[in-house]
């Protein structure tokens, strides 16, 4: 019911009399309020039958409970809106959880995961693998624009691009019709970056800075983007299962390239990784201006840091307990040594106390990450950070996305 008066006008056609209007007794589909109340009450009803919230966003859910014969039945579950995802290692727990479900609510059980928001879940437990890609939207994005015979390109940006923002047209030039189709195009590609398509993060972050006043150049490289999803479309994520010490272990890496924009900002990449491949990624383009390489790579690995304690504490609620401090791989020696606390205050006393939070989380007494050194041409997260030629980015992409194996217990 709405908790707040309410009120509507008859849709379509049909007209209420002057001064008439309707008074929401329940919450309706498209309403401010339905969001937050569909939420509130899907999470009160997990929480009244047992389930524990997991992430303060109140998205993920964990259920289990211990058998008389000492096995303990799990269930964990994901929310978007109305479309959920549960793992459970008893079919049976399984099953009366979505008959408790089913008494509450009108739902349909789609069986084994094979689609989920438009992306497509292949899982082999033989081999012991799960693949997640999202070739149907590709293939749907490049209709939408006209791109689907269009020539391709092996990377999504020139080697070392940084877009300008000088070339830009003047206001007075700009097309709106131009401007609405950029922001689409920009705003379509965003979708993958952030789901399965890590590798064209980059690129597209360059694009959307200018989504208010795009010039010919900001275009051109956004084609680009389609052009190379348009010889990748099936590109996507392979987690493979892993046994032993590195099983369901949290590994990282994290980079940034000093100064390259016009206005001399650098940009951070980093990206966490679980099972081979990526399930956190991130190109940002820095707050600060950084006045060497040594504080731009600081800012990245704190940054780094930050998402392996969130994950790591994830990994720890659902009972994957992270048996030893993360590894977070970085090119830059004098970064590692600024993390640890090994001298350099004299040139380090600018930079941003805030940021000084990943010496805490390296050297306390319980350690939650620890970086070691990786040299600079084995480095993936290089990927974030700027256009590659495409020996490099191949490379790279492949460690990300879970096509060959990368190696996180290198020498501190």
């Amino acid at each position: 019911p709405c908790k707040e008066p309410v009120y509507m006008n008859l849709p379509g056609r049909y007209k209420l009399p002057p001064g008439k209007a309707l008074k929401c007794k329940k919450l309706l589909y498209g309403l401010k309020q339905s969001a937050f109340g569909w939420h509130e009450m899907i999470s009160g009803w997990l929480l009244e039958h047992g389930f524990e919230n997991l992430d303060t966003d109140g998205v993920t859910f964990k259920k289990e409970t211990t058998k008389l014969d000492g096995t303990v039945s799990k269930i964990l579950l994901t929310i978007h809106v109305d479309d959920a995802i549960v793992a459970t290692n008893d079919d049976e727990y399984y099953q009366k959880f979505m008959d408790e479900l089913g008494t509450s609510f009108e739902l349909s059980a789609s069986g084994k995961l094979t689609w989920f928001l438009g992306c497509k879940v292949e899982q082999d437990l033989v081999k012991g693998t799960v693949r997640m890609s999202q070739e149907k939207y590709c293939n749907d994005v490049l209709k939408r624009f006209k791109m689907s015979d269009a020539n391709a390109v092996h990377t999504p940006c020139e080697a070392n691009q940084h877009l300008q923002a000088s070339d830009s047209p003047s206001m007075e030039h700009r097309d709106p019709n131009v401007v609405r189709d950029y922001q689409q195009a920009v705003g379509s590609c965003m979708f993958l970056t952030v789901f399965t398509r890590g590798d064209c993060a980059f690129a597209v972050n360059q694009c959307a800075r200018f989504m208010a006043n795009p010039g010919p150049t900001h275009i051109a490289a956004i084609r680009r983007v389609l052009r190379y999803l348009a010889g990748t479309r099936s590109l996507g994520l392979t987690f493979t299962r892993t046994s032993g010490a590195h099983a369901n272990q949290l590994y990282a890496t994290a980079d940034a390239d000093h100064a390259g924009a016009d206005d001399r900002r650098s940009v951070s990449g980093w990206a966490v990784l679980l099972n081979g491949a990526m399930v956190s990624w991130a190109s940002k383009r820095q707050p600060v201006t950084a006045i060497s390489s040594t504080e731009s790579e600081f800012y990245s690995v704190s940054l780094c840091g930050l998402d392996c304690v969130y994950l790591r504490r994830m990994m720890d609620m659902m009972g994957y307990k992270q048996i030893a401090a993360t590894a977070i791989a970085q090119d830059n020696n004098a970064c590692i040594f600024l993390v640890k606390g090994s001298g350099m205050y004299n040139r380090a006393r600018h930079i941003d106390t805030r940021v000084y939070r990943i010496r805490e989380l390296a050297t306390g007494a319980t350690p939650e990450v620890k970086l070691f050194k990786i040299a600079g041409t084995e480095q993936p997260s290089d990927l974030f950070t700027k256009g590659l030629p495409r020996p490099a980015f191949e490379k790279y992409r492949a460690i990300l996305m879970g096509e060959v194996p990368m190696t996180p217990n290198k020498k501190e």
